[in-house]
């Protein structure tokens, strides 16, 4: 490892990729080896689980199987916000694809607030729900406009007001802001669990499904489940129909938590040249520096310390913890729920950075879809909704975008690629001089893999699958691992 490693691995230590929110223990629990279920739901996170909750409630006969722990994926990795003003979203939708479109998007996000606050207060869910205050900022003259924009579509729907100033003197010139809340995602889903724990299995990975009938079969790394419906709720879905890669890219954010002098009801973002986003969380300020995954900046060991020195040129407070998470971004940023054409199948993926709203609005959908409910929101995120130029563009953008990311995974200058049989392996040797190999090529879709040196695994650019340094898959959406055979 060069000088300028050793640097960046001192900066981050101990704290690294350790999200503050607390993992959910393991359950001992160990699936049938055939088991027989009406509705599958595969994923224990936000969506998920408050999917199984409301299937509970109208005693349908429903499991969720969870390939790790519940809430280990990307709810372990959120900021927990649950705002309805999400940066300038909806002057974006809007402009992508129009205004009507635009306020649909804004109404469901009011409903499913509202949904969020009743779910909680009806089960008593001790998730520290709090009330605050969300502010929308800029510190350059070129966004006021946006601001401005945004403000006029949010005031006909809710209170909205111009500010100047942030509650903890962060730099603003220009900003607005309204009501939100926040809370602690980890303990939402622990509540969930212990509300419907007789039909969750854990550590069970969904590998493939196959049509059988009138039922599907799903082969699991413990066993065989047949059910009559799907809900695939894993962040990325692991099948590609309708084919996801085209109408999506992934973003990636750096995250760190401290310790401030002083925590306000408040959770802040500015989408300048980089989204920096701050909420706090009892004696914790929470602190986001987005940067797209596919765009250019492909080097996590530079990104990371980046977070850390813009975070300390505003704040000199201990840092406790640091991580990142991975957001699916849509070509029309509205989220992709809903039914797969002639199957009893079901996708909720590209939440676009506000997993929490959006996440609970898919849950709502997809059982409402079960129960043949109306739901106005329905054909608003319907995975199959037309097309336009806007939206063709960006899927270019998207694609252009896979190429680079594929272009910058061969200048690795830590990385020998070696090709074998028809097969390509890249092998890294590490500080202790041991060799690491693994088939160079992620199983989902056939992507290359880029080395994340600093956390010790393979990240795929394309659709964020991951993997340990020797090669086992550790989440989705690939399903497989890429060890070589002579390794197992």
């Amino acid at each position: 490892m060069n000088k300028k490693n050793k640097k960046n691995q001192n900066i981050i230590g101990d704290i690294m990729n350790k999200s503050i929110w607390n993992d959910i223990k393991a359950s001992t629990k160990t699936p049938k080896k055939i088991l027989e279920t009406d509705i599958l739901i595969i994923g224990g996170g936000i969506t998920g689980l408050t999917s199984l909750l409301y299937l509970s409630e109208q005693k349908k006969k429903a499991t969720l199987i969870e390939a790790n722990t519940l809430g280990s994926g990307i709810t372990n990795k959120t900021t927990g916000k649950i705002n309805i003003m999400q940066e300038y979203n909806y002057q974006t939708i809007e402009k992508i694809t129009n205004k009507k479109t635009s306020q649909k998007y804004l109404e469901s996000q009011i409903y499913i607030t509202k949904e969020i606050i009743n779910i909680i207060k009806k089960y008593k869910i001790k998730c520290d729900l709090e009330k605050n205050y969300s502010y929308l900022f800029t510190n350059d003259q070129k966004n006021i406009k946006k601001i401005i924009k945004e403000k006029q579509i949010l005031s006909k729907y809710i209170k909205c007001e111009t500010i100047t100033k942030l509650p903890n003197n962060y730099p603003c010139i220009y900003g607005i802001k309204t009501k939100s809340y926040t809370l602690n995602p980890i303990k939402y889903i622990k509540e969930i669990k212990n509300i419907c724990k007789n039909n969750i299995y854990e550590n069970t990975r969904a590998l493939t499904i196959t049509k059988k009938l009138n039922k599907y079969l799903i082969k699991t790394n413990k066993n065989k489940i047949l059910a009559k419906q799907i809900l695939i709720c894993t962040h990325y879905p692991f099948i590609n129909k309708p084919f996801i890669p085209i109408k999506t890219t992934i973003e990636k954010e750096y995250i760190i938590a401290a310790t401030p002098e002083k925590t306000y009801k408040a959770n802040m973002i500015s989408n300048d040249n980089e989204i920096i986003s701050i909420r706090y969380y009892k004696d914790k300020m929470i602190y986001t520096n987005n940067n797209s995954l596919l765009c250019n900046k492909l080097n996590h060991k530079k990104n990371m310390n980046n977070t850390i020195k813009n975070f300390k040129k505003h704040f000199n407070y201990p840092i406790t913890h640091t991580w990142y998470n991975y957001d699916i971004i849509s070509n029309d940023r509205l989220p992709i729920i809903g039914k797969i054409k002639k199957e009893n199948i079901m996708i909720a993926t590209a939440y676009n950075k506000w997993g929490m709203t959006n996440g609970i609005l898919a849950a709502k959908i997809m059982t409402d879809i079960i129960n043949n409910k109306q739901n106005e929101y329905i054909e608003l995120v319907n995975p199959y909704r037309k097309t336009n130029k806007n939206k063709l563009i960006n899927n270019c953008k998207y694609s252009y975008n896979n190429i680079k990311a594929y272009i910058k995974s061969r200048k690795q200058n830590n990385i020998k690629y070696k090709k074998e049989n028809g097969i390509e392996y890249a092998i890294y040797i590490d500080k202790n001089n041991k060799e690491h190999k693994i088939i160079n090529k992620c199983p989902h879709l056939k992507c290359k893999l880029i080395l994340n040196e600093l956390d010790q695994t393979w990240d795929c650019p394309c659709h964020g699958s991951r993997y340990t340094i020797d090669g086992k898959v550790i989440k989705g959406p690939s399903n497989y691992s890429i060890i070589p055979k002579k390794n197992y």
